[in-house]
């Protein structure tokens, strides 16, 4: 499996870098409509529905944790990152609105009222009222308003993603926050446990000692055990307040110390599958970001060289001027002016050719970090499944290793009592049980957090996938931005 996981995902990525630079090269791009919400970031609208073979889609549910379940969404609700993940979001609907406007005529309207008196005159002064309407439109003759618009487009697309990328991570720190809330919680009972393990130790040996059984060495030992476990102890403890602050900050609602973790960690799902490689690219965010940002990238180039080519510009102006404020209004009274402009760059010291070069410098940037995406993506899905099965067989030999050291220990505590044994052989077999319960718990822990990583990995279902090809209704009715995919 291990090996076919590999060469999947090599495949997988090499077609789609080349396949993507192919399309770049040669401008072969396929016109699709995609259709931009302008009222702001959705929230259903994020789910995308899961794939044959992949894991489940709401995988904070099959941890079986309602508390973990309620602090992720308090978490997407009110987290600040989330929050300006959107802001920035809706900025972006902003910008391509304003880029969309490019497309329509540009018309201002002006009125204006003038008094003229004459100096030393007995001449009445007079009040002349006018209105003025301007009007310009650019005709894109060559399709460049249409790339800005488009370009604009894509961009808050790449932003929608950024916003889905937030809630997933989100989602991916609260779970992992919660699950070492969790195991600090059980070690600092498992040092509880060990504090008077090592207190009882130390009055079984004090009693030897006054009985002339042991030394007083002994009972410096065993008061050195005991104060070691008190210093582990606080340290646990420290561990643990840090970890429920970390986990408020999340939720934004720091200092209320109000987060208590539950008796013990959740159960690990069972994984079904992962699906196929090429769905990591249709749900991970922020490939579907990296995605867009080519397309706009592509774009730009073209933008940049279209600002070469000739501009054809029309112009118009209607005005009028009454001394009667009534007949401004007369439509035989109104004078207009029409008018068709021109223009070409001549002579702008390589301006426009630099920018060119500039665009193209910035495309071939873009195909980099978008490889360099898709590569790390790979990375961490193909991680997190390695882990699966190390981390599964770490918990099953520490799972021996703590039932044997429990034996160890009761035996030595007898032996220790019958004069059989050494302080040093009891506090051994002390460590040992301690250590070996101690790792226990953070190999549970690790799993659960390498299961969120995975799930974070493959695009995290309802806490962040997009659908890479979004249909979103608008606000002001439907908006339709033109996009180019490499599929």
């Amino acid at each position: 499996m291990k090996v076919s996981m590999k060469g999947s995902l090599l495949v997988a990525s090499g077609l789609v870098l080349l396949s993507g630079c192919q399309t770049l090269a040669g401008r072969g791009f396929e016109s699709t409509d995609i259709i931009v919400d302008v009222s702001g970031p959705p929230q259903d609208e994020w789910v995308v529905r899961s794939a044959p073979g992949m894991p489940s889609n709401d995988w904070v549910a099959d941890f079986s944790d309602p508390v973990l379940t309620a602090l992720i969404h308090e978490a997407l609700e009110h987290n600040t990152d989330i929050r300006a993940a959107a802001a920035v979001y809706d900025a972006a609907l902003a910008r391509a609105d304003i880029a969309g406007a490019g497309k329509l005529p540009n018309i201002t309207g002006s009125a204006s009222i003038v008094r003229q008196d004459m100096a030393n005159s007995s001449q009445a002064g007079s009040t002349v009222f006018g209105l003025r309407a301007n009007a310009s439109w650019e005709l894109d003759l060559w399709g460049r308003i249409r790339d800005t618009a488009n370009a604009a487009g894509l961009g808050a697309a790449g932003f929608q993603a950024d916003y889905a990328g937030a809630r997933l991570a989100v989602a991916g720190q609260v779970a992992q926050n919660w699950f070492s809330l969790i195991e600090s919680r059980l070690l600092v009972e498992l040092s509880e446990r060990d504090v008077e393990t090592q207190e009882r130790a130390l009055r079984l040996t004090e009693r030897r000692f006054d009985s002339g059984i042991v030394g007083s060495s002994d009972v410096r030992l065993a008061r050195s055990a005991l104060a070691n476990a008190e210093a582990l102890l606080a340290s646990r403890t420290q561990t643990r307040s840090s970890l429920a602050r970390s986990l408020e900050i999340l939720l934004r609602r720091y200092p209320a110390e109000a987060i208590t973790a539950t008796r013990d960690l959740p159960p690990l799902p069972v994984l079904d599958g992962v699906g196929i490689p090429s769905e990591t690219l249709r749900r991970r965010p922020d490939l579907i970001a990296a995605e867009y940002r080519l397309q706009s990238a592509g774009l730009d180039v073209d933008i940049a060289r279209k600002r070469l080519y000739p501009a054809l510009s029309l112009s118009g102006t209607v005005n009028s001027n009454s001394t009667d404020l009534l007949k401004i209004f007369d439509l035989r009274s109104f004078a207009d002016r029409i008018s068709a402009d021109l223009t070409q760059p001549v002579f702008n010291s390589g301006r426009l050719k630099n920018d060119v070069r500039q665009q193209r410098a910035l495309l071939r940037q873009q195909v980099e970090n978008y490889a360099g995406t898709v590569l790390d993506a790979y990375l961490e899905v193909e991680n997190a499944l390695d882990a699966e099965q190390r981390l599964q067989q770490l918990e099953t030999a520490l799972r021996v290793s703590l039932n044997e050291a429990i034996e160890a220990e009761d035996r030595l505590e007898i032996r220790y009592s019958e004069g059989l044994a050494t302080i040093l052989q009891l506090l051994d077999a002390q460590s040992r049980r301690i250590s070996a319960e101690g790792r226990l718990i953070n190999a549970r822990k690790e799993r659960l957090a390498n299961r969120v990583r995975l799930h974070v990995a493959l695009g995290g279902g309802n806490y962040g996938g997009v659908a890479p090809r979004m249909e979103l209704a608008s606000a002001s009715g439907t908006e339709k931005v033109s996009a180019w995919t490499t599929e």
